[in-house]
C-alpha cells in the first residue's frame, strides 16, 4: 500500500505540474496537456500491468531520461546529492580537510593537500595512501565515496590510517574539518619583472572579489601588461562573468546580453564600475574555454579591450536556469535563454542547440548557418559561427603518445613521491633546480620496470598487430588450413614485432626534454607546493609566451586591434 501511495502521489505531482504549464501553452493552441495526459496513462499502465514489478522512481527517471535525449547538452536532472555536488561548485566551499584525492596503484591516494587547510596543517603529503577513514578500509571504496566521507559539518573530526614512502609503519591523523574554500583564482604573480600573470579555473561566488585583489597586488609591480588565463575553464555563474569583465571594460559597457523564448529572458548586463585594470591586456582560452570564459573573452574581444590568444573556444553559449521540483533537493537544470556577445554574436555553437540536432537530422534543406557578419567596436570582423575565435591562433601543445602515456600512468607522481625524499637529502629545491643526467636515467629505469607501463606500444606496434589481425582474417575467410604464406608472415611478423619493441626505449630519448620538464614542475609541486609548479609551467609555455611577446610589443599589440582580417 505504501508503494502504491508513493507512486500515485509521483505521477499525480508530475502530471500537476505539466497541468498548470500546460494551462499556458494550451490557450495558444498547443496540444501540450494532452500529450502530458497519454504520457500519465502510459506510465500508469506499465505500474499495473506489465509483467514485473517497475518502480515509479525508475519509470520517472527513465522518461526524464528520454526528454533530455532530445533537449540541448546541458540540460539535465539533479537528484539530492547531485545538486549539493553542483552547490559546492558554484559556491566554492564544503566542510572538509582541503586534500585532493585520486587513485594510485589501485590505492586512494593524498594528490596534493591544500595550502592553508588543517590537512595541510596536520601534514598530510602528496602521495600519503588512505589505508581507512575513520574504521572503515577504503580498499573497495569509489573516489565518489571517500569524498563523501572525508566532507561533513565542520568542526566534527575525522581519523585517517595514512600509508607513506619510507616509513615503515601505518600512521594516524585526527583532523578536524573547516570550512574550504575552493579558490577560482589560484595563482598570480609576475612573469619577469614585467608581465603580470593570473589563472582563473571557474567562475564561482567569489571569483569577480578574489581576482580584484590579485589584481591589485599585481598593479603594485608595475606590470607592462597582464595575462588573464582562462584556458581549461569550464564557465560557472553568470554574475561572476559580468564581475570579471566590469574588472577591464568601461563604465556602462555592454557585457552580455541573453535571448529566449520568454520577454523577461531579454536581458543586457553592463559594467556598473570603473576598470581595476585598464592596461594592456591579453586573454589566453583554449577548447576547454566554455560559457563564462567565452562571456569574458567575447566581451573584450568586441570592445578591442585586449587580445585574445589561443585555440576557438568550446561554444557553450547558452543559459541554465535551476527550477526545484520538491522540498527534497530534486532540481531541474533548464535552458532557458542564449549568450550574446556586445557585438551580437550568439556564443552558442549550432551542435550545443537541439535546434541544430533536430534539423541536421532531418536534412532541412531550408536551413542555412548564420552567416551574419559581426564587427568589434574597431570596426574588426569576428567570427559569428560560435564560440570564441581568438584572435592570434596558437595551438595548444601537442603531446607524443609516449608522453601521453606517462601522464595517463602518473609515471613522474609516482616516481616523485618515491624518490622526494632522497633527493631533497642530496639538495635544497628551488625554482634553481635541475634534473640531473642521473636522476634521467633513474627515471628510465623506473618507466620500463613498472608494469602498469610495460605493456606500452607504440604507433608503429599497434598499426603491425592491426595489420596482423586483419591478415588472419583474410586467410581465416579464404581457408581454414594454415599455409606457407600465413607461416611466413607470422614469421616476419613477430620479427618485426621484435624490433618495434627494442625502438620504444628510443621514445624515452625523443621525449627526454619534455619528461625534464615534467619531473622538474612535479617535484617543485610535492616539495614547494602548487604555486612553484605553476610558476614553472607558465614560464615554459608556448601560449603564455606569445602572450609575453604582444604585451612586450606595443607596435604588435595596437596592431592586431585594429581592422583588417577577419578573426576565425
Amino acid at each position: 500500500m505504501k508503494k502504491n501511495s508513493l507512486y500515485y502521489i509521483t505521477v499525480l505531482a508530475l502530471v500537476t505540474v505539466f497541468a498548470l504549464v500546460g494551462e499556458r501553452v494550451q490557450a495558444a493552441g498547443d496540444k501540450f496537456y494532452s500529450d502530458v495526459v497519454r504520457l500519465e496513462k502510459i506510465v500508469t499502465k506499465i505500474h499495473e500491468n506489465y509483467v514485473e514489478d517497475v518502480s515509479s522512481g525508475d519509470l520517472v527517471d527513465a522518461a526524464v531520461g528520454g526528454m533530455r535525449g532530445i533537449l540541448d547538452p546541458h540540460t539535465a536532472y539533479f537528484a539530492p546529492k547531485d545538486f549539493e555536488d553542483l552547490k559546492v561548485a558554484t559556491e566554492g566551499e564544503f566542510g572538509g580537510l582541503g586534500i585532493q584525492i585520486g587513485t594510485r596503484d589501485q590505492m586512494l591516494t593524498v594528490i596534493s593537500p591544500l595550502a592553508g587547510t588543517p590537512a595541510y596543517r596536520m601534514g598530510l603529503q602528496a602521495g600519503d595512501k588512505i589505508l581507512r577513514i575513520d574504521t572503515l578500509s577504503t580498499r573497495d571504496l569509489t573516489i565518489d565515496d571517500a569524498v563523501d566521507r572525508l566532507r561533513g559539518k565542520p568542526g566534527t573530526a575525522v581519523k585517517l590510517q595514512i600509508l607513506r614512502e619510507g616509513v615503515p609503519k601505518p600512521m594516524e591523523f585526527v583532523i578536524t574539518r573547516e570550512i574550504i574554500r575552493v579558490e577560482s583564482v589560484p595563482f598570480a604573480g609576475m612573469i619577469g619583472d614585467s608581465i603580470g600573470y593570473v589563472k582563473v579555473t571557474q567562475f564561482a561566488k567569489r571569483t569577480g572579489e578574489d581576482l580584484e585583489k590579485k589584481l591589485a597586488d599585481l598593479k603594485k609591480k608595475n606590470p607592462q601588461g597582464i595575462i588573464l588565463d582562462l584556458r581549461v575553464n569550464p564557465g560557472g555563474l553568470l554574475n561572476q562573468a559580468v564581475a570579471v569583465s566590469e574588472l577591464f571594460l568601461k563604465k556602462d559597457a555592454l557585457i552580455v546580453f541573453t535571448r529566449g523564448r520568454e520577454k523577461s529572458q531579454v536581458q543586457e548586463y553592463r559594467s556598473q564600475r570603473d576598470p581595476a585594470w585598464d592596461g594592456r591586456l591579453v586573454v589566453l582560452v583554449n577548447e576547454n574555454s566554455a560559457s563564462a570564459s567565452e562571456i569574458v573573452a567575447g566581451a573584450i574581444q568586441d570592445w578591442d579591450r585586449g587580445v585574445v590568444i589561443g585555440e576557438e573556444t568550446f561554444g557553450k553559449g547558452s543559459v541554465q536556469t535551476l527550477l526545484p521540483l520538491d522540498g527534497d533537493g530534486n532540481t531541474l537544470k533548464l535552458t532557458t535563454a542564449y549568450y550574446y556577445t556586445p557585438s551580437g554574436r550568439c556564443i552558442n555553437k549550432p551542435e550545443n542547440a537541439v535546434r541544430f540536432k533536430r534539423e541536421r537530422e532531418a536534412k532541412d534543406s531550408s536551413f542555412h548557418p548564420d552567416t551574419t557578419k559581426f564587427v568589434t567596436k574597431a570596426g574588426r570582423k569576428v567570427s559569428a559561427a560560435g564560440g570564441i575565435a581568438p584572435d592570434v591562433v596558437i595551438p595548444d601543445p601537442h603531446y607524443t603518445r609516449f608522453a601521453q602515456e606517462l601522464f595517463r600512468k602518473t609515471m613522474f607522481f609516482g616516481f616523485v613521491i618515491r624518490k622526494r625524499g632522497e633527493i631533497s637529502a642530496k639538495t635544497r629545491i628551488t625554482s634553481d633546480f635541475q634534473v640531473t643526467p642521473e636522476l634521467l636515467e633513474e627515471f628510465r629505469e623506473f618507466v620500463f620496470s613498472d608494469s602498469a607501463f610495460s605493456h606500452f606500444q607504440s604507433t608503429a606496434l599497434l598499426a603491425l598487430e592491426d595489420s596482423r589481425d586483419a591478415w588472419k582474417k583474410e586467410r581465416r575467410d579464404r581457408d581454414s588450413t594454415a599455409d606457407t604464406a600465413s607461416m611466413e608472415f607470422d614469421k616476419a611478423a613477430t620479427a618485426l614485432k621484435t624490433l618495434l619493441r627494442a625502438e620504444v626505449s628510443k621514445e624515452f630519448d625523443a621525449n627526454r626534454e619534455f619528461i625534464k620538464r615534467q619531473l622538474k614542475a612535479e617535484l617543485l609541486g610535492a616539495t614547494l607546493g602548487d604555486d612553484a609548479r605553476t610558476d614553472f609551467e607558465v614560464r615554459h609555455d608556448p601560449q603564455v609566451d606569445a602572450a609575453i611577446r604582444y604585451l612586450k610589443d606595443s607596435r604588435l599589440f595596437v596592431r592586431t586591434l585594429k581592422p583588417g582580417k577577419e578573426k576565425g
